[in-house]
């Protein structure tokens, strides 16, 4: 049996095996031009006489290397023409030289591509020593079980059918066929993590350790993928208890619940949800869980920073994952004459109403509080708290320090410059939300009753914010 005819048989039992596609697939060929690729580029070529689908191969040029990487194209492109096989060749562009950067513009050429010509995958030529390289690579970066399980054959819609061959049995199967390759010269530059485990360690492990490490390696891999999915399986279940609210920006996780769970659990958890925001499982290593295990005993609130423009942030019995945003502006204070009917704070709006006669009932909602009209003075100012600030909370009878009440109250440390005071300049006498000083309390003696009503500007259509009440002066 030809080369050709063994290397056929043994794909065809691969997809097979991992159930990668169906007949009538449409398949996008990666093809680079080095050994790998074309040999990806010639066996799915002879795929195709033998099961029903559409292949079309697609050419990514960096541009970092001249007329090098003009050569590679033109190479591509004379094998499909020989072949049959389709091509489109699509340019990039890169501000750097890094292997990340490179890996992400490439993989968007190709996900247009595959979007606009409705194709169902992506098929790559990584095989088996491109295994035992990532596998190496996620090891030292502290990834964890999943980077131990390396390439999965099925990584969403990208394929990775070569991962049943070695290098040599791709170059060989080539040379048989006399089909040419070319080797990118970037792949000698050891500046690149990749290629140094490649030129010199794997040579040194294969000597003294084992000759077939990339073969033990890759049957490990199989292994360490599936105890991980054994384990993503359980994850469901877990999140459906830790989790108390999500939306596209955060996910709010019981810390109480979450600590309960095994250290691996955590893991997984935070894993989880980490790549149900940013989209994707890379990039959260070893010393990002334990950046985030170091919040939990924390005092108070406090966060820290993650991978990918994401920050875990410990709000006392909360633990929030969600995009990092630019710290907002504390508002500049507001003065409020006795005519104003509207005004615009931060990210609350303001409506007072002067009353004679009080509601027979109304809520508790402490966003809508009745004070009595003739305790303040104005103008009054809303403003952010300050050093120092002290107040009466109703139902007190002594002054407390505003830090320590709203500690209190649970505050995280990060909202309580965007929470709204009101002051009188003789008494902080609301603070929004939270509670009315006592000073200000209706009694039997009161006879005219101011109403305040605050909304999240977020929360409610927009509306004139400045508006001067009509009528009655107070």
């Amino acid at each position: 049996m030809t080369k050709r005819e063994q290397s056929l048989a043994k794909l065809k039992s691969y997809i097979r095996e991992k159930h990668l596609f169906s007949a009538e697939a449409k398949l996008l060929l990666g093809v680079s031009g080095g050994s790998d690729s074309v040999a990806l580029l010639y066996l799915f070529s002879l795929l195709r006489s033998e099961i029903d689908i559409t292949i079309l191969a697609v050419h990514i040029n960096h541009q970092l290397r001249g007329e090098e990487s003009e050569a590679d194209a033109v190479l591509v492109r004379d094998l499909c023409q020989k072949l049959g096989v389709p091509l489109i060749v699509r340019k990039i562009n890169l501000t750097d030289r890094s292997e990340n950067q490179a890996r992400n513009k490439r993989f968007e050429a190709f996900l247009q591509v595959l979007d606009a010509y409705r194709f169902d995958y992506i098929v790559t030529g990584h095989h088996n020593n491109d295994q035992t390289e990532t596998m190496l690579l996620n090891l030292f970066r502290g990834a964890g079980l999943s980077g131990l399980a390396g390439l999965r054959p099925r990584s969403g819609k990208v394929l990775h059918p070569l991962l049943c061959f070695s290098k040599k049995e791709l170059q060989d199967l080539l040379v048989e066929a006399q089909i040419p390759w070319r080797e990118d010269s970037s792949n000698q530059e050891l500046s690149y993590r990749r290629n140094w485990i490649r030129h010199q360690l794997l040579p040194l492990l294969e000597q003294e350790i084992n000759p077939q490490i990339s073969t033990s390696l890759g049957s490990q891999a199989e292994i360490f993928a599936d105890a991980e999915d054994m384990i993503l399986r359980r994850m469901k279940s877990l999140l459906k208890k830790v989790v108390l609210k999500e939306d596209n920006r955060k996910v709010i996780l019981s810390l109480p619940v979450l600590k309960h769970y095994s250290k691996l659990e955590q893991y997984y958890i935070l894993r989880e949800v980490i790549a149900e925001i940013s989209g994707s499982r890379r990039d959260f290593f070893a010393h990002n869980f334990e950046n985030i295990r170091s919040l939990f005993e924390t005092d108070g609130s406090k966060k820290v920073s993650l991978n990918n423009g994401l920050e875990a942030c410990k709000q006392y019995n909360e633990l929030i994952i969600r995009h990092s945003e630019e710290p907002l502006l504390v508002p500049e204070p507001i003065v409020v004459e006795e005519d104003r009917s509207r005004v615009v704070w931060g990210d609350y709006r303001f409506s007072f109403k002067l009353l004679k006669v009080l509601p027979d009932r109304y809520s508790n909602d402490l966003l809508k509080v009745y004070l009595d009209a003739d305790k303040i003075k104005y103008p009054f100012v809303i403003r952010s708290r300050q050093p120092g600030d002290r107040f009466m909370p109703f139902g007190m009878q002594q002054m407390v320090k505003l830090k320590d009440f709203l500690i209190n109250c649970k505050v995280p440390k990060f909202e309580r410059d965007y929470i709204p005071i009101f002051d009188d300049g003789e008494k902080i006498f609301w603070v929004t939300g939270k509670r009315l000083d006592q000073r200000v309390a209706i009694d039997e003696n009161s006879t005219r009753f101011l109403h305040i009503t605050a909304e999240k500007i977020l929360d409610k259509q927009l509306r004139p914010a400045n508006r001067v009440r009509t009528g009655e002066k107070r």
